[in-house]
């Protein structure tokens, strides 16, 4: 099982396709016009439709070169470019629905190389360990990561790279699947900590059939798990949050709630939703030193534990903090005074 991949089928339509198709609407001047066609261009039957151009197997060399021929005719502030996914040509309404700016069509080629990475499995899960009290770990955080050469490129990227893919959902659950995996192919203890974005569950018993399967296909127990959640404070969205919560509980995983900076909030939230978990937002950790800080804290160290929920502080830089907040009753710890997320195999030289 350990040399098995992540059953998993993806969908990156800007990565994957066999046919491109490239559409210019402007105001085409005889000298521009001449170069679209020259460069093989062919214009619709209509002033208002564009110059459009087929592409085969890959469309960014395309691209580059039209961008150029629409700079040289000054045309990159005026201008709208289509991209569509297809065999057959789109009919010609579907070029105008699909008009986009240069910049965006410059971002999804900016961001091929992610399509291209999973397709070919290299996003991986860096750890970051949760310790207790007394310094020992009580789990992971997953993070993702892409090695390139030398070069580490981080969760924030991965995820806006995915937003111009429109991708970001099946990446959210595709790393749900990768995190599990690297869990247990590196015989780590404890829980793990998996981040999820209540926006993208509209239906949480399909949302969370992929990690159910995942964690059933690599035998990891759902009460191993906890799914870690970025709160909201409409009521609508606690009232989403809450069915969200509910189903999770009933199939056994753990629940924690992220950023929470206030003892209004935390009450606000509590009153409805019951995680196992609450973490600190990490500003309100970075300012821990400070009074007005000092005393949120052990208002939410107190509303935590009232409602049986785990305190965890995350972004813990160093060792004043860290002493800070073990003095206020907060039970677990994570940040860099620690380590930072690091692959599996350095995150072991670390513990060792």
């Amino acid at each position: 099982m350990g040399d098995e991949k992540i059953p998993f089928t993806f969908n990156l339509p800007y990565n994957q396709s066999s046919n491109y198709w490239l559409a210019v609407f402007c105001e085409y001047t005889p000298a521009f016009a001449k170069d679209l066609e020259t460069y093989g261009m062919q214009k619709l039957d209509s002033v208002d439709y564009p110059y459009i151009l087929r592409c085969t197997n890959a469309w960014e060399p395309a691209w580059k070169t039209l961008r150029e021929i629409i700079t040289q005719h000054d045309q990159a502030g005026t201008a709208r470019v289509s991209l569509l996914v297809g065999d057959s040509q789109p009919d010609p309404q579907e070029f105008i629905f699909a008009k986009k700016s240069l910049d965006i069509i410059d971002k999804i080629a900016g961001s091929l190389w992610l399509g291209d990475a999973l397709l070919d499995d290299r996003i991986v899960c860096y750890m970051q360990p949760v310790l207790d009290k007394r310094g020992k770990v009580f789990g992971y955080e997953a993070f993702a990561r892409m090695e390139a050469g030398d070069r580490v490129i981080g969760g924030g990227e991965i995820i806006e790279a995915a937003k111009y893919l429109n991708a970001e959902y099946m990446l959210d659950r595709y790393l749900h699947l990768k995190a599990i995996r690297t869990f247990i192919t590196s015989d780590l203890d404890g829980f793990l900590f998996i981040n999820l974005i209540p926006g993208f569950i509209h239906r949480p018993e399909k949302y969370l059939e992929g990690l159910s399967d995942a964690a059933r296909f690599n035998g990891m127990p759902s009460k191993q798990i906890v799914l870690d959640f970025t709160h909201s404070e409409t009521p609508r969205d606690i009232s989403h949050l809450k069915a969200i919560f509910d189903y999770c509980r009933s199939r056994g995983y753990l629940l924690s709630l992220d950023d929470i900076s206030s003892f209004a909030m935390a009450k606000k939230i509590l009153e409805t939703v019951r995680p196992d978990f609450i973490k600190l937002d990490i500003d309100l950790v970075h300012h821990s030193a400070l009074a007005r800080e000092q005393q949120t804290i052990g208002e939410l160290v107190a509303i935590a534990h009232a409602s049986g929920a785990t305190l965890i502080a995350e972004g813990v830089e160093n060792e004043e903090t860290h002493l800070g907040l073990l003095k206020a009753g907060v039970d677990l710890f994570q940040g860099y005074y620690f380590s930072p997320p690091v692959a599996v195999s350095k995150l072991k030289k670390i513990a060792g």
